[in-house]
């Protein structure tokens, strides 16, 4: 075996070690977010959205600034220039942490997690509206065929197709959809910080500024005046002392969100996106067994079918992205070597 032949073996084997790694970081993710969602929905009966906001972001934010500090560059990670950047993208951030956890408390597990999957089709519909980016009627039609399944999901079709009533709660599925547009508002959000600041520095002040937001939350239920508006949800959102018990499952989905986003980051080091994009929708295996373990939770019909048309259409979404990045490549590379 020559020299060379030997060395582009050497290569092929680190290649695919390291998109191995960065797979099993991606579905350890999944798992991770899964197990946090896990922890809300034992915690959700007894205490407001705002105090498990709180622990999700405080708890987070512990996990994260170690594992900052043991890459070393923590005080790099404190620098920015895009303050008002992170304070909208926090902002958008903890709305969508509050609004996750109130679907979770309406709809069973793998509900809201199908209702989750429709983040990516937002981002889309975002991405074209806010930041101008061109939008072929490929994924116009993705996305228009993904809320449809949007719809099976809430039972809208089903009810009018059969003049049941519908399977869902509208009311849940309203605040699970207010989630995803959250989150895909995130995401853009998170694009344009990504022109300046670095992924460790997002998620950093992410979770500072979510944690200070809840906690503001909490402080606000205790003194708002009942002659406001807003005043009887306000007065739902004040901290109730937790048992250790509690505290600990509380803890514990501050941990699983912490872990979940570092496994999440980690990953994008060994593998491309695009790559790793289709297996978010691994956490709907997870969301079905746990459901099912753990809260004798059994998928709807229409959910599952739902989750299949909005799955189908963010799988061609992420294939659409990664056909158009080959071809903007092959451009830019044919530019340059003109």
């Amino acid at each position: 075996m020559s020299h060379a032949t030997f060395a582009a073996m050497q290569e092929r084997i680190f290649v695919k070690s390291r998109l191995s790694l960065g797979l099993a970081q991606k579905l350890a993710a999944t798992l991770a977010f899964t197990l946090m969602s896990v922890m809300a929905k034992f915690a959700n009966g007894g205490y407001s959205l705002g105090e498990v906001t709180l622990f999700r972001a405080g708890f987070a934010l512990i996990i994260i600034a170690l594992w900052i500090a043991l890459r070393g560059d923590f005080l790099d990670m404190l620098v920015t220039r895009r303050a008002s950047g992170h304070l909208l993208r926090s902002t958008i951030g903890a709305c969508g942490m509050f609004f996750g956890f109130g679907a979770l408390r309406l709809l069973s597990l793998p509900s809201a997690t199908a209702f989750s999957f429709a983040t990516p089709l937002l981002t889309v519909a975002l991405a074209a509206l806010i930041l101008k980016e061109r939008v072929r009627i490929y994924r116009w039609a993705a996305v228009a065929f993904g809320l449809a399944g949007v719809l099976v999901m809430t039972g809208v079709l089903h009810a009018k197709t059969t003049g049941a009533t519908s399977p869902t709660s509208l009311f849940g599925a309203s605040i699970a959809l207010a989630g995803a547009m959250c989150a895909a508002g995130a995401a853009i959000q998170t694009r344009r910080l990504l022109r300046t600041e670095s992924t460790g520095t997002i998620i950093f002040y992410f979770m500072t500024l979510a944690t200070m937001a809840s906690a503001g939350l909490l402080l606000a239920g205790h003194f708002w005046p009942s002659g406001l508006p807003g005043a009887t949800l306000m007065h739902t959102q004040i901290f109730v002392m937790p048992s250790l018990h509690d505290a600990v499952v509380l803890a514990m989905i501050g941990v699983f969100g912490g872990l979940g986003q570092i496994f999440v980051t980690e990953s994008f080091r060994h593998a491309d996106a695009s790559i790793l994009a289709p297996f978010d929708y691994a956490s709907m295996l997870w969301a079905l067994f746990f459901g099912y373990v753990l809260f004798d939770e059994i998928a709807t019909p229409e959910i599952l079918q739902g989750a299949a048309i909005v799955v189908a259409a963010g799988l061609f979404v992420i294939w659409r992205e990664q056909r158009l990045g080959l071809i903007r490549d092959l451009e830019t590379t044919t530019t340059t070597n003109a």
